[in-house]
């Protein structure tokens, strides 16, 4: 995809069967032990839904789409971002979702789509974006270590066996 350009545009109702196809995206990677496939996924198509029902002034639900030099124009992924209130310190954006779909792996989309999503943080006056990744994604965590994300917390979990 050597000369293509990427266009974000903000999410409708005619991007659902798109947003959803993308879902398995979420748990393709190999939960870590202790977490309920169908509870990510019905989680994911949760916050997708509520996000295109009603979107916020503070969040944004973006469509990339590629466009290829003398080639079709495709969507390539998404974008769920957030604004976050911390009962203290200052607000910050929350990159809720980023998914690509497999056909726009390996083009450094993923690499442009967090550019677009601390671009939006900038315009919403936002001076730190924060994220969730799953341990064992580790496509994804190679991603934001490239991109100057760190790790800020550990979280650890362990199933108990019912007694």
């Amino acid at each position: 995809m050597p000369d293509a350009a990427l266009i974000l545009r903000p999410a409708t109702r005619d991007d659902l069967g798109f947003l959803q196809s993308l879902l398995p995206r979420f748990v393709g990677f190999g939960l870590p032990t202790g977490q309920d496939e169908g509870a990510v996924l019905a989680g994911a198509a949760q916050n997708l839904m509520a996000a295109l029902a009603a979107p916020q002034s503070d969040s944004a639900l973006l469509i990339a789409w590629v466009e290829e030099e003398g080639g079709p124009v495709r969507r390539a992924g998404f974008l769920r971002l957030d604004t976050e209130r911390p009962l203290f310190g200052k607000p910050y954006a929350y990159l809720a979702d980023l998914a690509l779909d497999t056909w726009a792996e390996g083009y450094g989309l993923g690499q442009l789509l967090l550019a677009e999503a601390e671009r939006w943080a900038r315009e919403q006056g936002l001076g730190q974006m924060q994220l969730h990744v799953f341990a064992t994604n580790a496509r994804a965590r190679k991603l934001y270590a490239q991109a100057g994300y760190t790790e800020v917390a550990l979280s650890m979990s362990k199933a108990l066996r019912r007694g």
